[in-house]
């Protein structure tokens, strides 16, 4: 019922498919007595994930309803720590002071780098393509048809007669559809009748791949072929050679590669300009003050190390 009422309350939420929220001023989503929980709210908590991810999050009521939930849990409960002053403390100020250094350093960052002028990246684009061609290589497929007969009970010579008897009746000119249908063992032979399409080598398992992509002629029948799911015949209707994609194809995700690494070398290098201040200094007395010798604290408490 409480969950109900989350899931209703959140719904407002669930027809909009970006990543930004566009609602009306800081409307209230959730209230009681002591507390709310507003739009402005929701959409910060909702910073914290990643951009990519936030369209799953906003089309499903039970998650938007499941952070609203936490969210109220949260403040209800923060709300005995203010009353007791715990929000007041040195250290809580510094714990808060930290967070926002985090918050900060990452809104910060992100708005350098996605404010940065990108070069053209089309002849980098382009050397790329031609130095790695193989890897836009479309792998050769074939299309083949199959009967799977099991072997049931470990009577593998059984099996055997049996796919031979089929083959046999394959040759003397009867369908391989109806016999696939009516024979096979693979269940999804009532359906597509034995058809398995077009496959590259890696999706089917190497006995019958390597049978499949010997074979050339249309309408030829294999001679019983042993994997681990049975022994199959396999129907030969024809292939596709292995051919490289057109640069066009690629160009965008090539691109899209250049312009990830030229950011993230770019936040890599406000990263270094803090980490590289020449006027940064440690001080490692103080700093030592937090040093623990594991080594010593075990020697002195022996059970507690093991």
């Amino acid at each position: 019922m409480r969950y109900m009422k989350l899931c209703f309350i959140a719904s407002i939420f669930a027809a909009t498919c970006s990543s930004k929220i566009v609602l009306a001023e800081d409307a209230v989503l959730l209230e009681t007595a002591k507390f709310k929980i507003t739009s402005k709210d929701f959409e910060a908590s909702l910073t914290r994930i990643p951009a990519e991810n936030r369209v799953e999050v906003l089309g499903s009521k039970a998650r938007i309803a499941k952070m609203l939930e936490g969210m109220a849990v949260n403040r209800g409960l923060a709300l005995h720590g203010r009353e007791e002053g715990m929000d007041r403390s040195p250290l809580f100020r510094k714990q808060v002071e930290l967070l926002e250094d985090g918050i900060l350093s990452r809104e910060w960052t992100d708005k350098q780098v996605n404010a940065i002028a990108l070069p053209n990246f089309d002849a980098r684009a382009k050397e790329l393509y031609r130095l790695n061609e193989k890897k836009y290589e479309i792998p050769g497929q074939v299309h083949v048809s199959h009967i799977l007969v099991k072997i049931k009970g470990g009577a593998k010579e059984d099996a055997l007669l049996k796919t031979q008897a089929i083959r046999a009746r394959l040759l003397q000119g009867e369908s391989f559809e109806k016999l696939a249908e009516a024979l096979s063992d693979d269940p999804g032979a009532k359906n597509n009748k034995g058809d398995l399409g077009f496959f590259e080598a890696n999706k089917m398992v190497k006995p019958f791949a390597d049978t499949a992509f010997a074979m050339s002629q249309p309408g030829s029948i294999s001679e019983p072929v042993l994997s681990d799911f049975g022994y199959h015949l396999i129907q030969f209707h024809g292939a596709k050679s292995a051919k490289i994609k057109p640069y066009d194809e690629v160009k965008a995700e090539i691109i899209d590669g250049l312009v990830s690494q030229h950011k993230l070398a770019y936040r890599q290098g406000l990263v270094d300009k803090v980490k590289n201040d020449p006027s940064l200094k440690l001080n490692e007395q103080e700093i030592n003050k937090f040093y623990v010798d594991l080594e010593a604290v075990a020697k002195k408490n022996p059970a507690e190390g093991k």
